[in-house]
């Protein structure tokens, strides 16, 4: 339901699976600091405050059988733990040994809120109008019935997005003036729930059952550029771990970033020291930082489309090929090769599971349905054409995709899964050593560190893809 404010924007309240939330379409938000340059500046121009929330509506769900309100670890018959669900991850056991200090909320259910928002553009008959929606599910429910159509997700709403003049483009006033309101505006949308955070909320679930909730901020699902400006890191850098953008892989184990390490180095260091060494834009504060033990640095989920699918093999691998090609053998020459390798993929035996491909890889636009169909034919396709190092690289990284893929993920999957990812760092320097590339120093694949970690906290990735939010765009944006 929409109900008009009579000094503001429409307000919008939606819940989910008992959760109350509130939004506001179109935020806008008075800049905190401006110099005599940007005061004139119409990004500035005329600035509002946001008004006071709305009232909250109450809808039941319809799904009672897949969802949890207790904490579990499942393990098989060789007595292995299986991370499956959310629930199943050490993450969510973590925060209630917190909220279990408190004797008050003994016996309540812990409910994390699973945020996502992703910046999509419009081009059919808007005239390439963007939008910025944001998405919320909560932890309760099983992956399937988030990554399924169903109301496991909701739009929330739409974060404004500031626009300016190209004089003020590059103006460091209105880039901060960008990063700072949203962050304001996600911290303002869930200051409804935040009294809820430490102290229970009587709920009515969808089992018919009253409960004693507390809700907390948790994994929150976002492509790169996203999650650089919520971790208020600069871009190239990684958001989760301290290693340097000229060698994110380092040697050794990674030092993970933390926000009292952060706030520790903003009260310490001068901006410029912060911003060349340590990858920190002091003028960002994480919304987190609002709320109880919220740290975006821990919060940003594994995202299969744009780390591993999109972002590893189609962006790095596929174009690596095609580079290689082209300086072994030159541009004509690399051009009939890959006109061989086309005509490979578009011979492909009908089967189940396999798409046809009848132009080979030749897409006007690729989709992640097209990256995961040639992720399963390609490998054959290029063999006899590169080093065995590149088959072999190609090997690697498909064993660690379809292990980070699975449903249920045990010890020895995780195993496989580390041993995948070293045998990818060491075939994949044939690229370097034939001078096909500088550097492996890419925040997306080096991303695939941290999935180890990352499955342990929060379950199996599948759950928290950024394909789930993309496909929830054509309900809330695409569709008139």
């Amino acid at each position: 339901m929409s109900i008009p404010h009579p000094s503001g924007p429409t307000v919008k309240s939606y819940i989910t699976l008992g959760l109350v939330i509130e939004s506001y379409i179109a935020i806008q938000a008075r800049p905190t600091t401006t110099t005599s340059s940007s005061s004139h500046a119409p990004w500035a121009q005329p600035p509002c405050q946001l008004p006071p929330m709305g009232p909250a509506v109450h809808i039941e769900a319809s799904q009672t059988s897949e969802i949890e309100y207790v904490l579990y670890w499942d393990y098989n018959d060789k007595d292995q733990h299986c991370f499956k669900i959310f629930f199943s991850g050490d993450w969510a056991w973590n925060q209630a040994d917190i909220i279990s200090e408190d004797p008050a909320n003994h016996g309540s259910t812990f409910a994390p809120l699973i945020v996502g928002s992703d910046k999509t553009t419009v081009s059919v008959a808007t005239g390439h109008t963007e939008y910025h929606p944001l998405y919320l599910s909560i932890g309760n429910i099983f992956n399937s019935v988030r990554c399924a159509h169903h109301n496991g997700v909701v739009l929330v709403g739409f974060l404004a997005i500031p626009k300016s003049t190209k004089e003020h483009l590059q103006d460091g006033n209105f880039h901060n003036f960008r990063r700072q309101l949203f962050h304001y505006s996600l911290a303002k949308i869930f200051k409804s729930v935040k009294p809820n955070m430490t102290t229970p909320d009587i709920v009515r679930c969808p089992d018919g059952h009253y409960r004693h909730v507390i809700y907390g901020i948790g994994p929150y699902i976002a492509d790169y550029p996203e999650q650089a400006l919520l971790s208020g890191i600069v871009a190239g850098w990684c958001p989760k771990c301290l290693n340097n953008f000229k060698d994110l892989n380092g040697e050794g184990p990674s030092l993970l970033q933390c926000r009292e390490h952060t706030d520790l180095l903003i009260e310490e260091l001068d901006q410029t020291k912060l911003w060349f060494e340590y990858s920190i834009i002091d003028h960002v504060v994480p919304f987190t930082s609002d709320f109880p033990q919220g740290d975006i640095h821990e919060l940003l989920s594994p995202d299969l489309l744009h780390q591993i699918i999109k972002g590893t093999f189609k962006d790095h691998l596929v174009t690596w090929v095609k580079q290689y090609l082209e300086h072994t053998h030159g541009t004509s020459c690399a051009a009939e090769i890959l006109d061989d390798i086309d005509r490979r993929i578009t011979a492909i035996a009908p089967f189940a599971g396999l798409r046809r491909f009848p132009e080979g890889r030749r897409f006007n636009q690729w989709t992640g349905n097209d990256s995961k169909a040639l992720m399963k034919v390609y490998l054959p396709a290029i063999r006899g054409h590169v080093p065995q190092d590149v088959v072999c690289t190609f090997s690697a990284f498909l064993d660690f995709c379809y292990i980070a893929q699975r449903e249920v993920l045990t010890e020895d999957d995780l195993t496989q899964l580390q041993d995948a990812l070293d045998r990818f760092h060491q075939y994949h320097e044939v690229f370097k050593t034939m001078e096909v590339i500088p550097t492996f120093s890419l925040p997306r694949q080096h991303s695939l560190t941290h999935y180890l970690l990352m499955i342990r906290h929060f379950g199996a990735p599948n759950g928290l893809c950024s394909s789930i939010t993309e496909s929830k765009h054509i309900k809330a944006v695409k569709e008139p």
